[in-house]
């Protein structure tokens, strides 16, 4: 579904991403972690074509992203994005918000992207909350409604760039199992960057360690956190869960 071939991504002289080669399958969940400046989110944005790879292939959905004739809009309506900091239109409602894509890029009727939007923020828990504004919610509130606004574009896959690291601790186990419902029910395609080791153990099909623009460890989960092979992984499991 998604694969690089020897990708390199330089920022001028810095090195981002290093000789990267690597599948994800449709159907899998893969959980990206490692240390911060390690490449995770450049190696997640390079997918929808946020950034640009430097040398190499990234094919995604049949598509060389690296091909300056391909269509990345038609790329990215096939690829939903979670960023951080929710993104929402805020003076939009949480209802309109879900809808805006679907009408405008689907070519959904308003009565249909409703229908939907229903159906969808029923699952997040969201639905009573249909006529709220951004600002009128939570942070873990808004994470859910963006959620339900990515698979409303009914994307073949879901991109998560550490979608819980700007939430209070109270609400990130909300957004993790909304994240593990669709994961379970739907088989979607997620690739998710995050700092929560128990959802990359539990969850995650694999997982990827990197480091430095470079993947050391990419391993089905559970084998990955009891015995990981690269020291440096060791050590960066190691001091998390010391916390």
């Amino acid at each position: 579904m998604i694969e690089f071939k020897n990708v390199e991504k330089y920022y001028g002289k810095f090195h981002a991403l290093k000789n990267i080669n690597i599948k994800f399958e449709q159907g899998e969940l893969i959980t990206i972690i490692g240390p911060s400046g390690s490449g995770k989110s450049t190696l997640l944005r390079c997918i929808n074509g946020l950034e640009k790879i430097t040398e190499g292939d990234l094919m995604v959905l049949g598509e060389n992203i690296a091909d300056p004739d391909t269509d990345i809009r038609q790329v990215r309506q096939e690829m939903g994005m979670l960023f951080q900091h929710f993104e929402l239109y805020p003076h939009l409602t949480v209802l309109e918000n879900v809808t805006l894509a679907p009408v405008k890029v689907r070519g959904l009727s308003q009565k249909e992207a409703d229908a939907e939007a229903e159906q969808f923020l029923t699952r997040v828990n969201m639905w009573d909350r249909k006529d709220s504004k951004p600002s009128q919610l939570s942070g873990g509130q808004q994470q859910r409604v963006a959620i339900a606004r990515g698979m409303a574009m009914r994307p073949k896959a879901m991109l998560f760039d550490e979608p819980t690291s700007a939430l209070d601790p109270e609400t990130i186990g909300d957004v993790l199992d909304v994240m593990k419902d669709i994961a379970e029910k739907d088989k979607m395609t997620m690739i998710v960057v995050t700092h929560e080791m128990g959802f990359a153990r539990e969850v995650a099909d694999r997982t990827v360690f990197m480091k430095d623009g470079e993947i050391l460890e990419d391993r089905e989960s559970e084998a990955f956190f009891t015995s990981p092979n690269d020291p440096n992984a060791k050590r960066f499991i190691e001091q998390i869960f010391a916390y």
